[in-house]
């Protein structure tokens, strides 16, 4: 084992005192997100997707489920289902008419669910 020579005497080092601390800028206050937002942007390209087409062929249906799930994924990931519930299961009832090949039942609980969301945002309910 080959011995190291330091530049700096560590132990003049360490009687000097507590180094200072570091100074750093205060961070700019992001602002908080709205709940179910990106459970929004899953309905409403759900929704634009169900408007193109009157009956949606399998791969699109399965396409869609997967958008409305990615959706619901966030929004439990970040504890959003709970403060936008309502909406929630208006997105569950919107896969399963999917799945039973009812597109016109899944565009009315989609868009339930989108006025859900809409009522749950709180720069809206301030514009109101």
């Amino acid at each position: 084992m080959a011995k190291q020579k330091l530049s700096v005497n560590v132990r003049e080092e360490l009687r000097a005192g507590i180094p200072a601390p570091m100074l750093r800028s205060r961070p700019t206050p992001r602002p908080a997100p709205t709940p179910g937002e990106r459970l929004r942007a899953a309905v409403d390209a759900a929704l634009a997707e169900l408007s193109s087409t009157t009956s949606p062929d399998d791969p699109t249906r399965h396409k869609l489920d997967d958008l409305l799930v990615g959706g619901l994924a966030w929004s439990a990931a970040t504890g959003d289902t709970c403060r936008i519930e309502p909406a929630v299961h208006d997105v569950r009832t919107a896969r399963v008419r999917l799945d039973a090949d009812d597109p016109a039942g899944a565009r009315t609980a989609l868009l339930a669910a989108r006025e859900g969301l809409g009522r749950s945002l709180p720069s809206q309910r301030e514009s109101r």
